[in-house]
């Protein structure tokens, strides 16, 4: 069964919980706020699946890229909802018109970064932008796993352990699977991102941009506006305590400091 000695053994990606059998693994959260898996021992079979699926403990091999291209979305509006070059948009929205599925990270309710899919164009706006917190996978694997065993095209998109961990959990290849890896810096804690959205005492959040343009590609804003679209709260990232801790490598997970999928 899986057992997590040393947290920077453990990149949160829920494969293990995923693809247990029992159903015996919880993700539960540590006092930083990031999830690690906990095996009720009294269901586990020792089946050894949670083993095998895990992308520390079956790291691939290195690989170099096949081509490297550079682009960036020519319509002007999506450019400007996007955090880079808009690229994201055009995958999904190909992938949705060929009946397919698109999975990424979205705020829910309570503004929480989690992991979900959509089958419509509108829904692409959800994923769009970076959330510089890590995301919940929950049974977002499942779910992907459901949709190619329909035959249908699937585009999930995530950080490079959330895809490591995809592709151990399916374990075999799928003609119609498109992942998307972002560049990744490492992962915030979730609880730190909730403790700083709470001491900003907003109530009436429309959206946030964690990578707001307005002020430049470069000098990028951490924006809130309410539900009417209106701007309600900006900072620069440089003067930004939440994004400034962030680049600063201080709120992130312990396996990002010896990231396996980099």
């Amino acid at each position: 069964m899986i057992d997590i000695k040393d947290k920077k053994y453990c990149c949160g990606c829920h494969a293990c919980a995923n693809v247990c059998p029992k159903h015996c693994i919880d993700m539960n959260a540590d006092e930083q706020g990031f999830l690690y898996p906990n095996v009720d021992t009294k269901k586990c079979i020792d089946c050894g699946l949670c083993e095998k699926v895990c992308p520390i403990i079956n790291q691939s091999n290195p690989s170099k890229p096949i081509k490297v291209y550079a682009a960036k979305n020519t319509d002007e509006e999506i450019l400007k909802q996007s955090s880079s070059g808009g690229i994201f948009t055009l995958l999904a929205e190909k992938i949705i018109n060929d009946g397919g599925i698109v999975f990424g990270a979205k705020f829910d309710a309570e503004w929480n970064v989690v992991h979900s899919w959509t089958d419509t164009i509108d829904g692409i706006s959800d994923f769009r932008g970076s959330k510089y917190v890590q995301s919940t996978i929950g049974n977002t694997y499942s779910q992907a796993k459901e949709f190619l065993e329909q035959g249908r095209y699937v585009l999930f998109s995530g950080t490079p352990c959330q895809i490591a961990g995809l592709k151990k959990f399916l374990r075999k290849e799928y003609d119609k699977l498109i992942t998307v890896e972002v560049v990744c810096h490492g992962v915030p804690s979730p609880k730190i991102w909730n403790e700083y959205l709470n001491s900003l005492q907003i109530i009436d959040i429309g959206t946030i941009s964690h990578k707001d343009k307005r002020t430049g590609w470069r000098s990028y804003s951490f924006s809130i506006r309410d539900k009417d679209g209106k701007l309600i709260y900006t900072e620069k990232a440089s003067e930004n305590k939440y994004l400034s801790a962030f680049i600063r490598n201080l709120t992130l997970r312990p396996s990002c400091f010896s990231c396996p999928s980099k």
